[in-house]
């Protein structure tokens, strides 16, 4: 199998155009003006798709001369944009990227500062694409980075040349040091000392989580999903895509996701430009993917909070998918307006006691699908419940598969479920384990279509483990011990008697006994000598990670699958979390021979013993 799509990443080189570049052949069609063309009009500001205005014309501040003014749109609160000013302190050169120059301005307006010119939000998370237009209307560039030390009015710009061209370079600096010259210009507009002498970092674009979900959490899943370029922030946007589409233009609230329905994972910022039907933004990459293809959205911003430490942010309500982001690249995140993206329909309901709910999310990214269903799953027990407490889930799952041929494949799977603390988690780690196993499979690529998952939850833990083994040897019952054997007659029977005791804390009888009958291989092996595993199906819990694939030897007999159809039957029919299983294994390579045995019981069993077994005597007369 090759490795997942994050891992392929090929080396990124500089390009004289990328697919989101514009040349002045296609002007007409859809394009921005290029800053060198005479023929290009001056629009006004805020107009939708602006010429590019050249750097090298920008006039730097100084102390007894002002800096070239820049006039800037973007949203604080709602849908409509507030104006901004700037002025222009210098150029950090190769600030962004060998080739990719950073514009420096102090901004003032809307929360940047307050009304007596005081620095307020400063420059803020979801102000990434917000476009500065010289006198004349052309655009200058997106605001894309801040100061280290936040907040402030000082504000890294990407060039507007760049920002259309969408193109990828060399790696960009995450935070650009301050240099002597534009420090001075800093100083000449206000800025202290210590602000001089900092750096230019690119603002964050967090991707919002439910608010319910602790921060610790989410980065765990960010390392999950392989992302190396996000961030999260619970609590920041809406917990749900809204039925709204809200529209885009220069200046407003934007919004691009890694998924849209009930499960939104989102990054808010700013529309730089609309030039047609093609949309820049943000100034800076989402994650840096290239082609791409991510939800577009519009949203609707509550406030912007302010933090001393990470920052101030803003919080936003997204609205309904309007379009496809396709380019994620280094100078911006390009789109089109129009459909929404399909992608994989994640689908989960929880009941509990009287109550129901019900959850559809499209993932439009399979390296998502897993922290998708787990999240979502996860979430609507603990909103049902409302509360963290003990107890049993059964989960039905149902997966489909799509193989390179186009051919759909079903993976089918009930289980038991109990959890001491939280009945809420169990049932969902293992729908985002089944995914992973099967997404990432040793076999073939293949593409997950769809992901439906119904658990029913009740309050009560009831949970048993394997205490003891007895063995009827020669007609009588002896105990077992891993450090004894067993003898076992060829063809025949190898009685047991599991005896299961009631875990710390739960509830129910103190013990309970499970009767077995093991099969005995008639074949004649040269070394006869066995291993007998008694065991119960329930599976550990993981707490390194919030969400870990299962290998497949969770499932004892998938391990031994040889091709995807394979693996799918065997995940399928492996043991139940309420089941207690023997296995009697012997021989090895190609003459290994699997005798098992397995018992369903009304509760989780885990635990479990395995001993040595000699084979001895002749088969039964059949």
């Amino acid at each position: 199998m090759s490795a997942p799509a994050r891992a392929r990443r090929r080396t990124l080189t500089i390009v004289a155009a990328a697919a989101t570049a514009v040349t002045a052949t296609a002007l007409a069609a859809s394009g921005p003006a290029l800053a060198d063309d005479p023929a290009a009009p001056a629009p006004a500001v805020g107009s939708a798709c602006p010429a590019a205005f050249p750097a090298s014309e920008l006039v730097r501040a100084t102390t007894t001369t002002p800096g070239t003014t820049v006039e800037g749109l973007t949203v604080s609160t709602g849908t409509e944009a507030d104006t901004v000013t700037g002025e222009f302190v210098g150029t950090i050169e190769d600030g962004i990227a060998p080739g990719v120059d950073m514009l420096v301005f102090k901004m003032k307006g809307s929360r940047i500062t307050d009304a007596a010119g005081n620095v307020d939000r400063g420059i803020w998370a979801g102000m990434s694409g917000t476009p500065l237009y010289a006198p004349d209307g052309r655009l200058v560039g997106a605001v894309a980075y801040g100061q280290s030390s936040s907040p402030s009015d000082y504000a890294g710009v990407t060039p507007a040349a760049d920002l259309y061209r969408a193109g990828s370079y060399a790696t960009a600096a995450p935070s650009v040091a301050i240099t002597a010259k534009v420090a001075a210009s800093m100083r000449a507009t206000g800025a202290s000392t210590t602000v001089a002498a900092g750096s230019m970092r690119r603002l964050p674009t967090p991707i919002t989580i439910p608010a319910g979900v602790p921060t610790s959490k989410a980065q765990a899943i960010a390392k999950r999903a392989k992302l190396k370029g996000v961030t999260f922030r619970n609590g920041s946007g809406s917990g749900r895509t809204s039925t709204k589409a809200i529209p885009v233009s220069a200046g407003s609230n934007i919004a691009a996701g890694y998924s849209y329905g009930s499960l939104p994972l989102t990054g808010v910022g700013t529309t730089t430009a609309v030039c047609g039907s093609t949309v820049y933004a943000f100034g800076h990459p989402m994650d840096w993917m290239g082609k791409t293809r991510l939800s577009l959205h519009g949203a609707d911003a509550v406030y912007v909070e302010k933090d001393l430490y990470e920052g101030s942010f803003k919080i936003a309500n997204v609205g309904a998918p309007i379009g496809t982001i396709t380019q994620d690249r280094l100078a911006a995140i390009v789109g089109t307006l129009g459909k929404a993206p399909t992608g994989t329909s994640v689908r989960t309901t929880n009941r509990f006691e009287n109550r129901t709910r019900s959850s559809s999310t499209t993932v439009l990214s399979q390296d998502w699908l897993s922290t998708v269903a787990a999240m979502q799953s996860g979430y609507d027990g603990w909103t049902l419940t409302d509360g963290t407490f003990g107890g049993q889930a059964r989960a039905y799952r149902t997966i489909k598969v799509r193989r390179a041929s186009g051919q759909i494949l079903t993976y089918t799977r009930s289980d038991l479920y109990a959890d001491r603390y939280d009945i809420t988690a169990g049932a969902a780690d293992q729908l985002a384990g089944d995914i992973d196993s099967i997404l990432y499979n040793d076999f073939e690529d293949v593409t997950i279509v769809d992901a439906a998952q119904s658990t029913s939850i009740s309050e009560g833990y009831q949970a048993y483990k394997v205490s003891r083994v007895d063995a009827k040897q020669f007609g009588q019952w002896i105990k077992v011990a891993e450090n004894t054997g067993l003898m076992a007659r060829r063809g025949g029977y190898l009685r047991l008697r599991v005896t299961l005791v009631r875990e710390r804390g739960a509830s129910g009888p103190a013990k309970k006994l499970v009767n077995l009958e093991v099969a005995v291989p008639r074949r004649k092996f040269n070394r006869p000598i066995g291993i007998l595993s008694v065991s119960g199906g329930a599976y550990s819990g993981y707490e390194d990670e919030y969400y870990e694939e299962y290998a497949e030897e969770d499932y004892s007999t998938a391990s031994e699958a040889t091709s995807l159809p394979a693996l799918l039957a065997a995940m399928s029919r492996a043991e139940h979390g309420n089941d207690v299983t023997a296995v009697l294994s012997m021989g090895s390579g190609r003459r290994a021979v699997d005798k098992t045995t397995r018992r369903a019981t009304a509760t989780v069993v885990s635990g479990g013993i395995m001993v040595p077994v000699m084979q001895y005597g002749k088969p039964p007369k059949r």
